[in-house]
């Protein structure tokens, strides 16, 4: 009777884009479980899909830390630097897109995540990627959830360009590195906790590379700013986490141990605030 009056609100979860990230938002997420956090949907970007498309299977995050603790280059890095330029002149400089075709990534989350469309998870799921044919970013819902992953983790120039269903996809985290903005028009979520990941990535002494990622910077927090106005706007609250990890790379990923214990600790560090007061509605007489 009483949710005729005030129907029940959820929460959502939602793990921005980070380069090399899924140590810290694996960390974050079996935290989450270990304090009994469950949104009601999760949506990613990037690495942040991956994790997210992960625990939106329900399974607990610990079956998952060993698989990416246990990460090494060989696992996912296809070939070495003849096979490269050999495809680079297969393919020709029209068709070549990156350095990697994704299919060693593909076979080692396909044991889990490989046979799923999204109505089979157990948590509901977005995941943001880059429309190329479309030239739009997308939140995807529904279809495989692999091909979606593989396509929100294509990072420009590392992943080759992935294509499923007559269309080309990269990275989510080039249109959309936090997507939230379906959560926040959502009438039926009111709490949206984002994590976010500062890997401390060195300046680099290229201009042209510190202009590029100097622009990427400027535009997330321009669309940061839009996407707070239109929370408050919709009284939604805004939830954002960050957790500091080490720079993490391709060719250097040994800290990636303690960016998981960072990424634990983040939730376990803000567990009221993440949980929150249970309020009871006031009645007027």
């Amino acid at each position: 009777m009483i949710e005729l009056f005030f129907p029940k609100k959820y929460s959502a979860l939602c793990l921005k884009s980070a380069f090399f990230g899924f140590y810290a938002h694996t960390g974050f997420v079996r935290g989450l479980q270990e304090i009994g956090f469950r949104p009601a949907i999760v949506t990613g970007s990037s690495s942040g899909a991956m994790i997210g498309a992960l625990f939106a299977t329900g399974r607990d995050m610990i079956e998952f830390e060993s698989l990416i603790l246990g990460l090494k280059k060989k696992d996912f890095w296809e070939g070495n630097s003849l096979t490269i330029v050999s495809r680079l002149l297969q393919k020709g400089l029209n068709g070549y897109s990156g350095i990697l075709t994704g299919k060693s990534t593909r076979a080692l989350l396909y044991p889990y995540l490989g046979n799923k469309n999204f109505s089979d998870l157990k948590i509901k799921l977005g995941i943001a990627v880059s429309n190329l044919s479309k030239n739009k970013r997308e939140l995807l819902t529904q279809g495989n959830v692999l091909d979606a992953v593989m396509a929100s983790i294509a990072f420009p120039f590392l992943y080759e360009v992935q294509e499923f269903k007559g269309e080309e996809f990269l990275d989510g985290g080039i249109g959309d590195g936090e997507p939230i903005k379906e959560l926040i028009l959502d009438p039926s979520i009111d709490r949206i906790v984002i994590h976010e990941i500062n890997n401390n990535r060195p300046v680099s002494k290229n201009k042209i590379k510190r202009a590029f990622d100097a622009s990427a910077q400027i535009i997330e927090k321009e669309t940061e700013d839009l996407k707070t106005l239109l929370a408050k706007e919709k009284g939604k609250k805004l939830i954002r986490l960050t957790t500091n990890t080490p720079y993490l790379s391709p060719n250097d990923f040994s800290q990636g141990k303690f960016a998981l214990a960072e990424g634990r600790g983040t939730a376990y560090k803000h567990s009221a605030e993440i949980l929150g007061n249970i309020e009871f509605p006031s009645f007027p007489f």
